[in-house]
């Protein structure tokens, strides 16, 4: 199963993008700032996709 990350602060936001991914047959994992996307872009696999909020609590996206 393809993994796609999500960096978004928001919850809500994060449960909703979630849901469409896994109906639409991929493995999200969604974190909460910036500290915990560079722990589990680590653990992806080359060429995996990141979707990111463009501002968070703790940095940037473009970081």
């Amino acid at each position: 199963m393809n993994k796609i990350l999500i960096v978004d602060a928001s919850n809500s936001d994060s449960r909703l993008m979630s849901g469409l991914l896994t109906r639409a047959g991929y493995e999200p994992i969604a974190v909460e700032s910036m500290e915990a996307a560079k722990e589990e872009v680590a653990k992806l696999p080359p060429g995996a996709v990141i979707v990111a909020d463009y501002k968070l609590p703790d940095g940037s996206a473009q970081k």
